[in-house]
C-alpha cells in the first residue's frame, strides 16, 4: 500500500499547488457531501415532501453510516494528512515529505477507509434520483431514455467532484473515495428495492440494538486481537496543525450515536398518535412545502445545540438524546403540527374573502 499511498500523495500536492487559489470552491463542495447534511437538511426535506422516499432516504442513510463506521475499523485505512509524518518511505528513500496542506475540515479522527462523504452521498443521491426517474416514468419507458442517461452522468459527476474535494484537502487517498463510491452505490440499489411501509416500533428497536450491538462487536473484538479501533484519534491528535480543527463531532463514536439515535427516534415518531392523525390528513403541495420549510429549520437550529463537553460519557449520551429527539419532531411533530393549523389559516382566509 505504501506506493499506492507515495503517490497519490504526489497527486495531492500538485491538486493543492494547481488549485490553491479555488480552495474555497473544494470547501463548499466537500460541505456539500458531508454525511451530516443527509441527516440534517435532505431527510426533512424528502420526508416532508414524500413520505415514501424520505423513510427509504432515512434508512439507507443509517445503514450507509454503520457500514462505514464498521468497516473504517476494519480496513484501518490511513489518511494523506498524517501518513506522510507516519511513514518511513520518504526516509529509506531520502526525499522530503511532501508539503501537503491542512485546512480546517482537513483533521477528520476517523480511519480513512472507505470515505464516509462518498460513501453516504452515493448511498443518498441514488435513492433520490432512483425515486425520481421512478416518478417521471422515464424507467419504465425506455432505459436508453435520454432523462435517464443525464440523471445518472450528473449522479456519477457530482460523486466525483465531491470524492475529488476529499482529496483535494488531504482528507482521503483516491482509492479510499472510489471504494466509498461503490460500496455506496450498491447499498442503495439493495435498499432501494425494499419495502419499509409495515415496518412497526418494534423493528426499529431491534434494528436500533442490532446495529449499536455490531458496532461495540467489532470494536471489542479489535481489542480483543489487541488493536486499537481509536488509533485514528491518536494520530489526528498528533499531526493535525490545529487542535482546534479537531473535533468530538468527526469521532467513530458519535457517528454511532447519531445513527443509533436516528433509527430509534424516526422509529417512535412514525409510530407515534402524532404521525398517524397526520396521516388521515390529506396534504396539499402548500402544506408539504410548510412541513419541510419547517423541518429543515428544526433541523438547522439542532445544530445551534451545544452538547455538553466536559465528560465524553455524558457527551456522547447527550449526542444520542439529541439524535433520538430530533427525528421524532420532523417526522412526527412538524406534519402534525401543519394538519392541526393549516386548515385553520386556510378557513381563515376564506372567510375574510367572504366578507
Amino acid at each position: 500500500m505504501d506506493l499506492v499511498y507515495e503517490n497519490s500523495v504526489s497527486a495531492i500536492e500538485t491538486l493543492q499547488n494547481r488549485f490553491q487559489q479555488q480552495k474555497n470552491v473544494f470547501f463548499t463542495i466537500s460541505n456539500f457531501g458531508d454525511p451530516r447534511y443527509a441527516f440534517l437538511f435532505y431527510v426533512p426535506l424528502i420526508f416532508s415532501l414524500d413520505r415514501r422516499t424520505g423513510t427509504k432516504l432515512i434508512w439507507v442513510t443509517i445503514i450507509a453510516e454503520w457500514s462505514n463506521q464498521v468497516l473504517k475499523w476494519i480496513l484501518h485505512g490511513e489518511r494523506p494528512y498524517w501518513w506522510i509524518h507516519e511513514t518511513q518511505v520518504y526516509n529509506k528513500t531520502g526525499s522530503n515529505a511532501p508539503a501537503i496542506q491542512q485546512y480546517f475540515m482537513t483533521c477528520e479522527t476517523g480511519p480513512g477507509s472507505p470515505s464516509g462523504h462518498s460513501m453516504v452521498s452515493a448511498a443518498v443521491w441514488y435513492i433520490l434520483i432512483a425515486s425520481f426517474l421512478e416518478k417521471s416514468g422515464a424507467v419504465g419507458r425506455n432505459h436508453k431514455n435520454m432523462l435517464v442517461s443525464i440523471s445518472w452522468s450528473v449522479y456519477t459527476i457530482l460523486l466525483c467532484v465531491v470524492s475529488l474535494s476529499r482529496v483535494y484537502i488531504a482528507a482521503h487517498f483516491p482509492h479510499q473515495c472510489l471504494l466509498g463510491m461503490a460500496i455506496g452505490c450498491g447499498l442503495a440499489t439493495i435498499m432501494s428495492k425494499m419495502s419499509l411501509d409495515s415496518l412497526t416500533l418494534k423493528h426499529y428497536v431491534i434494528t436500533t440494538f442490532s446495529l449499536l450491538i455490531s458496532a461495540l462487536t467489532t470494536y471489542g473484538v479489535l481489542r480483543v486481537l489487541g488493536l486499537n479501533p481509536l488509533w485514528s484519534v491518536d494520530r489526528a491528535m498528533k499531526w493535525c496543525a490545529k487542535q482546534e480543527y479537531i473535533h468530538l463531532d468527526t469521532t467513530p463514536f458519535f457517528s454511532m450515536m447519531r445513527y443509533c439515535g436516528f433509527m430509534l427516534g424516526m422509529g417512535i415518531g412514525l409510530n407515534s398518535t402524532f404521525n398517524e392523525k397526520a396521516e388521515k390528513v390529506p396534504f396539499s403541495s402548500g402544506m408539504k412545502m410548510i412541513s419541510a420549510f419547517l423541518a429543515v429549520g428544526v433541523a438547522k437550529l439542532s445544530e445551534q445545540v451545544t452538547l455538553p463537553k466536559y465528560n465524553t460519557t455524558v457527551f456522547y449520551f447527550s449526542a444520542f438524546v439529541a439524535n433520538t429527539i430530533l427525528p421524532f419532531l420532523m417526522v412526527a411533530m412538524v406534519p402534525y403540527i401543519v394538519s392541526k393549523v393549516w386548515p385553520v389559516i386556510v378557513g381563515g382566509v376564506a372567510k375574510r374573502k367572504q366578507q
